[in-house]
């Protein structure tokens, strides 16, 4: 909710104008918690959109390994480093999201928390000083003995001057309330519509990348359905050649057997008659 001071409540120093000025300065101190603590999220997030796109570059400089390996089938090898190429596109369009995170939340903000409402906060310095020295000549004033005309006189010079002040300072900081007030608004709304629009390019340069690939990724997803058919049948050849081989195998021994087994046992001697 934005808040707004009155300038003719501010200059009778009414009530009114003294709650809304706590309510004023209550409203800042959270926001500038948490402001804060989304530029402290922000950095986190940076920091960890780094070490992501650290590790995805390894793990793409892993698949131009694979596809330096690959040399001898060329599907393989070319395949590979479009992927490649494509992911280290994706990478470059990280590291640009995450500057512009930088620019937009993290600078933007902390410039804002640092400037404004520091502005904002020695304003509120000197409006509580003087508003001490008010509360103060006010009571000197109304404690000085009547019956010493030259205290009574100090005490109103006094009272005068300090009023005086307070009106000078006191439209300054409501000044500076207003201001800050009106360009909070801008300032956050700005800050995330930058970011929101950096977004908005990432997914368009992704989307464009992809649909550059798709044909590509289509052609050798047909190919892989056809390997696949083509390996079941190449599958079913060689288990249908291994079978075969082996129950040749097997025969063979059990006639090589037979034959050993001839040699090693021979027949018994033919009867013979007298």
């Amino acid at each position: 909710m934005k808040i707004t001071v009155d300038f003719e409540e501010c200059l009778k120093d009414s009530p009114r104008f003294r709650a809304t000025i706590e309510e004023v300065e209550g409203d800042v101190c959270e926001l500038e918690s948490k402001l804060d603590k989304l530029v402290k999220l922000c950095i986190g997030m940076i920091d960890a959109g780094k070490a992501y796109n650290a590790a995805n570059k390894q793990f793409v400089n892993g698949i131009r390994e694979l596809a330096q390996q690959s040399t001898r089938d060329e599907v393989i090898e070319s395949s590979l480093t479009k992927f490649a190429e494509s992911l280290q596109e994706m990478i470059n369009y990280h590291t640009i999201l995450f500057d512009q995170a930088q620019r937009s939340i993290k600078t933007q903000l902390q410039t804002f928390v640092k400037d404004d409402l520091r502005k904002f906060k020695e304003a509120k310095k000197q409006f509580d000083k003087v508003s001490e020295e008010k509360e103060a000549a006010l009571i000197k004033n109304a404690q000085a003995p009547r019956n010493k005309q030259h205290e009574v006189e100090e005490a109103t010079n006094i009272l005068t001057a300090t009023r005086k002040c307070f009106r000078h300072i006191v439209l300054d900081y409501v000044l500076q309330i207003n201001v800050l007030q009106s360009k909070r608004r801008s300032e956050i709304l700005k800050s995330m519509l930058s970011f929101m629009y950096a977004h908005l390019t990432f997914f368009h340069q992704g989307y464009d990348l992809f649909s550059e690939l798709q044909p590509l990724m289509k052609l050798l997803g047909g190919q892989l359905d056809q390997l696949v058919v083509d390996a079941a049948k190449e599958k079913r050849d060689m288990e249908q050649k291994h079978s075969t081989i082996q129950q040749k195998s097997v025969s063979q021994g059990t006639s090589a057997n037979f034959r050993l087994s001839l040699s090693t046992y021979p027949p018994p001697p033919l009867p013979q008659f007298i």
